[in-house]
């Protein structure tokens, strides 16, 4: 039985690590987190977050002290900074895969485990520094003491659901914490068999308040306001798009968020009708049969909920996934079993074998040239790409053939799957299909996800600009970047002096910036052409199209072009060599 979790998590240890430090930092996210990382550990403190001097009050300190310690065993790096969403990863993995187990056996939790580490969605967010992954855990973690408790009797499982529920406050998000135990009282009410008080006793509630709330309350001390923007103005009026300040990110649609959503979780997502159809039924016969409907109430919840909230982005379904994938092994499972009511092997091999089909066809047609990649493919998927494209910019990219390998690999991969479904599939074998599923994810997401990860992190690198900007920075001169500074965070690394931010003051410090020592840290326009023209030498680093950007407001002979990459352009106001930027 214990077998299954580690052998789970160290496929997910392959999966997740291999490479993982190879990509340089994609801004945005990556190198914002890693700054906020290194200046807590500079600056020792350990309780107000800040990124370029400046209070930032969106993310809880967790992820941030983790970065920190592992930024001062092996360096800022790349690997060190990732290093803890993978290892998130694989938690999720081997803690989904024990609730498999206590559920319904190895067999399902080893289905479990492997869905929940092998499909793009988990894949991606595992392999990128983002709190998203480490609070998935803390979330599946609280679940599965929930489940112990339950199914077993266990009382500790229910300290197991409290402290999950607490360093998940810690790590991402206090409402996110609070939504578990809506479920929970949901789930007592349908089940109508056990008042919901001694699943949520007095000393779970002060647990989890011991693992959160000191942190909360000694910020609100420091940082006055700071209670107010987190649970108003970064919950409510983001989820109703309301805030005072516009936020840079661009939301999705509700049907966009449920496709991305869908896709992200490819090819288990195909089995979902049954799944959420099996789990809802009214089969609650003992303690196990009830906890399948309790995973596919917190699959339903969030799913439901960002489907509707008004602001919602391509990673927001994914602390849904550990029990999406409990709820499709959970059809497989039955249905290798052949338990009456089980899809049948056509039935569920069909879909993945088509979906293979087509993979092979679009990895064959792009490598041949025939399929075009238009520029803003990714808008729905990447952040950045929708952020940019939303503002009339254009995304940058590496070039088709830094991708040709890749899809000649990706279709070998899945033409070999292609034929092996199809002999499953002409065999009715349930257990030949969904094997060869797991390995041609398994061999597709380290061999071209990842790869293309790391191609997509170069076109988007901040680090030329960043290697150009210090051969040149000298004592006295100053920086100044245009835009929001999570575009470029990763050049705050390699920067010592503050970075002035001209026409960036976006919702996430907007209140740090109310503070004294971050007022001369946002500029506007007139306040760069001033000093631009004045004694000194300025560097503008702007990740804006020229014919957008603040430099045509500059006077042009004191705007020279230094370099340019990944979408952003160095500039300086006095000569260096390069040609002039308005030429």
């Amino acid at each position: 039985m214990r077998g299954v979790p580690l052998g789970v998590a160290l496929v997910a240890i392959g999966l997740y690590f291999v490479g993982l430090g190879v990509a340089p930092f994609l801004d945005p996210p990556e190198g914002f987190h890693a700054e906020v990382a290194r200046e807590m550990a500079l600056g020792r403190d350990w309780i107000t977050p800040r990124v370029n001097g400046v209070r930032y009050f969106e993310t809880p300190p967790l992820l941030y002290w983790l970065m920190s310690a592992s930024f001062g065993a092996a360096g800022v790096t790349p690997f060190a900074a990732r290093f803890w969403t993978a290892l998130a990863a694989v938690g999720c993995a081997a803690v989904t895969a024990r609730l498999g187990v206590v559920l319904g056996g190895p067999r399902l939790g080893l289905l479990a485990g492997l869905m929940v580490a092998a499909n793009l969605g988990m894949f991606v967010y595992g392999r990128i520094v983002s709190a998203e992954l480490p609070f998935i855990l803390c979330l599946t973690l609280a679940w599965a003491g929930f489940a112990l408790a339950y199914v077993e009797g266990r009382r500790r499982g229910l300290a197991v659901f409290s402290a999950g529920l607490g360093l998940a406050m810690l790590t991402k998000d206090v409402l996110g914490a609070v939504g578990p135990l809506l479920v929970v009282a949901v789930f007592f009410w349908l089940t109508r068999e056990r008042p919901v008080g001694p699943w949520i006793p007095w000393w779970g509630v002060l647990l989890a308040g011991v693992i959160a709330l000191p942190w909360y309350l000694v910020m609100e001390v420091r940082n006055p306001g700071f209670l107010w923007h987190t649970l108003v103005d970064n919950h409510l009026y983001s989820l109703a798009r309301q805030r005072p300040f516009p936020d840079e990110n661009v939301p999705l649609g509700s049907l966009e968020f449920l496709v991305v959503t869908l896709l992200a979780f490819l090819p288990w997502s195909l089995a979902l009708p049954w799944a959420l159809a099996r789990a809802l039924q009214r089969r609650w016969e003992n303690a196990t049969a009830r906890l399948w409907l309790l995973f596919g109430l917190w699959s339903v919840a969030v799913l439901g909920f960002f489907t509707v909230a008004p602001f919602k982005l391509p990673h927001y379904g994914l602390s849904a996934f550990p029990a999406l994938a409990l709820l499709v092994a959970r059809v497989w499972d039955e249905a290798i079993e052949g338990v009456p009511g089980a899809p049948s092997a056509r039935a569920l091999l069909a879909p993945v074998l088509g979906l293979f089909a087509l993979v092979t066809a679009g990895f064959v047609a792009a490598a041949a040239g025939i399929l075009p990649i238009p520029a803003d493919a990714l808008s729905s998927l990447d952040v950045a790409t929708r952020n940019l494209i939303a503002r009339g910019q254009r995304a940058p990219g590496a070039p088709l053939e830094a991708w040709a390998t890749l899809f000649y690999s990706g279709a070998g991969i899945f033409a070999l799957a292609t034929l092996a479904l199809a002999v499953a599939a002409w065999r009715r074998s349930v257990a030949l299909g969904v094997g060869v599923t797991l390995a041609a994810t398994i061999a597709f997401l380290p061999a071209i996800a990842a790869n293309g990860m790391t191609q997509f992190a170069r076109s988007r690198s901040a680090r030329p600009l960043a290697a150009a900007l210090v051969q040149r920075l000298r004592p006295g001169d100053r920086v100044v970047h245009e835009g929001g500074i999570v575009n470029s965070a990763s050049v705050l690394l390699v920067v010592s002096d503050r970075v002035r931010v001209v026409n960036g003051l976006y919702a996430n410090l907007a209140l740090g910036a109310t503070f004294p020592e971050a007022r001369d840290s946002f500029w506007d326009s007139p306040r760069l052409e001033q000093a631009w023209s004045g004694p000194g030498r300025y560097f503008l680093i702007s990740a804006v199209d020229p014919e957008r950007s603040v430099v045509r407001a500059l006077p042009p002979t004191a705007v020279h072009l230094i370099a340019q990459a990944g979408g952003r352009r160095l500039y300086s106001n006095l000569a260096d060599g390069g040609p002039d930027a308005r030429k």
